[in-house]
Order: structure tokens, then sequence, then C-alpha cells
């Protein structure tokens, strides 16, 4: 086990000795020190203590230039998630002269697109860390989603920004009455009504019965359709096909930002605020604080992509959280979404809009039946091919 860390660490070293003195200062040196573990509530201490010691880049752009250095002439990135573009030339310190950003396929009456910055109530919706944990605000986005689980048909998708944000607003959902209930019912109850609910595990080996539970709901003639429980950056929100009714509508709860604590996180803040301190004369490099914001946003962005996936296809996408409003968070959303996107001032004006969204898709065309059962088994599809990959990689 020795002679291992120590070939590692030597291989480290002449990774480190590789680069110049410029370079070097794009790199950081980190030790993660883990504790001694306890036995349960005793004060038995067993195990012992770690250290980690991690070598991370900050600068993407020197991977860039050791492909330039290999002699590779054109270099093609394809994503929705890209945006903005000008900040991620800037990252990868490429020119990229041949851009392009298309709208979508669809038409203007396929997708409906709103910031809902409030509750029925009047409350504020905002999933920062001032108000998450208040009573008033798991309660009111609770019946927000209660009533969009009513208006909107078949498969509802709704991303929390993190698991543990999501953990605590369904135990309160499912363990607390609703102070407006006229039936003394939870608001989980209340959800259950209209969609039979579904929960993103943790664990990835839990996940394609999560998909199947998903499917079998959806299809389902008993039920009115099924809501799927999801995190940003998580597994339901990435390279999942959510097409026709498997995903009528995405709701988003709020901003998924990362840990400010984590070090990664703040040693890589650090480095661009540095960057773009004036005396580098960079007037374009990107802070800290900017790069915070738009990982969160492709993190949404990515989630919002789950639903819309052919031209003959239609959905909604809503944005419940009031930050969306302002411009700096709307100024990060994808290229084809901005020409759709309206904000709400009041709460009522949302489920009358919204409603007649998908009242006037009632009348669809018979051979969409067909189409709604492809949807299903290719989602249901990709999962399982996902899951054999995952099984068949080889030990390292």
């Amino acid at each position: 086990m020795r002679s291992i860390i120590v070939i590692r660490l030597r291989t480290l070293l002449a990774i480190v000795c590789s680069y110049n003195q410029t370079q070097i200062f794009c790199f950081q040196f980190h030790v993660n020190e883990s504790s001694r573990q306890t036995s349960g509530d005793s004060l038995q201490v067993f195990g012992k203590a770690s250290r980690t010691l991690s070598w991370w880049c900050f600068n993407p752009g020197l991977a860039m230039e050791e492909f330039l250095k290999l002699g590779v002439r054109s270099i093609i990135l394809t994503s929705g998630t890209l945006s903005p573009l000008d900040s991620l030339a800037m990252e990868l310190n490429l020119e990229f002269p041949v851009r392009l950003e298309n709208p979508h396929v669809i038409s203007q009456d396929q997708i409906w697109v709103g910031v809902v910055p409030v509750g029925p109530s009047g409350h504020p919706l905002n999933s920062s860390y001032r108000t998450r944990e208040t009573v008033k605000y798991k309660q009111e986005l609770g019946t927000v989603i209660v009533n969009f689980a009513r208006i909107v048909p078949d498969g509802l998708l709704v991303f929390f920004p993190s698991y543990s944000m999501m953990d605590k607003c369904i135990d309160y959902w499912k363990n607390r009455n609703h102070e407006h209930s006229v039936d003394d019912s939870t608001i989980w109850q209340r959800m259950c009504k209209h969609k039979q609910p579904v929960i993103e595990p943790r664990q990835s080996s839990n996940f394609p019965n999560a998909i199947e539970d998903y499917a079998a709901k959806l299809r389902d003639p008993s039920t009115s359709g099924a809501i799927f429980f999801a995190v940003c950056r998580g597994k339901v929100s990435e390279g999942l096909d959510f097409a026709d009714r498997a995903g009528r509508a995405v709701i988003v709860t709020g901003m998924p930002f990362s840990t400010p604590t984590d070090p990664k996180v703040r040693l890589k803040r650090e480095y661009l605020d540095k960057q773009a301190k004036p005396s580098n004369k960079n007037p374009k490099a990107l802070t800290g604080e900017e790069w915070y914001v738009q990982q969160a946003a492709r993190a949404v962005n990515q989630a919002v992509g789950r639903v819309i996936r052919h031209r003959h296809d239609y959905g909604a996408i809503i944005y419940c959280d009031e930050r969306f409003v302002w411009p700096n968070y709307q100024s990060q959303m994808s290229y084809w979404l901005k020409p759709y996107i309206k904000c709400y001032s009041k709460y009522g004006e949302v489920v009358q809009t919204l409603t007649r969204f998908f009242r006037d898709k009632v009348c669809v065309d018979p051979k969409e039946m067909d189409s709604n059962e492809i949807a299903l088994h290719r989602l249901q599809t990709n999962v399982c091919r996902r899951r054999f990959y995952l099984t068949r990689l080889p030990q390292q």
C-alpha cells in the first residue's frame, strides 16, 4: 500500500514540475484530513484519521492547450447548456470564431414558460438559505406544487437545489397538516390525489427501479399521472428523455448553488477573483461570484431541458423562485428559452394561463397515443442501457 502511495506521489510531482511558472499558479494543493469515527452514540473511537492530498487545476484552458500541442485543428462543442458563450470561451482560452445559438424547432403555442415569484397567499417563493427552512416557505411551495399537479396532465418533474432540501420539504409535507386544509389532510396527501409520487434515490443502484416505477404509474389508467421529485445535477436531470406524457412540465424550486464552503468551490472562486483584479489587465475576466452563479444556472438549464424533446412535443417550464425575475439570472438562461419567458406578479394569472395552455392541448391527434408509449419505453431503455454500461465497466 505504501509503495502505491509513493508511486502516485512521484507521478503527481512529475506533473507539477512539467508546468512553467505562469501555469503553476493555475493549480492549488489541498489537504483534507478526515477525523476518526465514533461508534453510534458512544464515545468509542475507531479507525484512523486519514489525509487526502489533492492537486486541482482551476484553469481548463490548460487542457485545451494540450490539445493544440497534439496538432488538433478543429474543436466542436455542442450542448444546450454552454451559454453564456463569451465566458466559456474565456475559460477555455480559445477564440471560437464560429458560434451558433439556435432557436428551438417548436412554435410558441407548444411551450409555456413562467417565473412564479409568489404563491397563492402572496408569500414570496425564495429558496435561499435565509428562507428555505421556514414553515411559511415550505407551506407555500407545497401548495403551489399541489395546484400545478392538478393542472398539469400526465408526468410532472420537480427539481430541488439539493437532496437535503428535497428531503426536508417532503418530510414536512408528509407530517404536517396544512393550515388551510378543510379536511385536515397533509400537503403530501393532497399531492397524491392528483399525481402518484416518485422520489429520486440517492444511490445510483436504485435509480432504474425508480424510473420503472414512474413509467408504471404513468401507464396506470386509474391515476391522472405521476410526479417525479428530483435534484438539479442529479440522475434525473442528466441525459434522460422525458418526451411527451413522460414530462409535460418541469418545476424548478430554486437555484442549485454549490456549497460555498466546499474547498474546491472556495478555491476556484478565489482563483478567479485574483485573475479579475485590475492589475491583471483583463477586463473580460470572470469573477468568482459570476462563475458561481453561472454554474447554478447551467444546472437549471440542464434540468429544464428534460422536457420538449422533439418538434411535436409540448410542455411547461415553471420557475418557482422570485430570484428568477432578476435580470442577472435571466441572462443565464438557455438562448432558446428567452423569447418565451414571462414573469408573473399575480399567482392567479399563472393558474389561469397555465390551465388554458393545457386545455388547448387536450384535443390531440390520435397518433400521439403511440408516441406517448414510445416515449415511456425510450425512457426506460435509456436507463437500462446506462445501468448495463456501468456494470460492464472494467475494474480499475
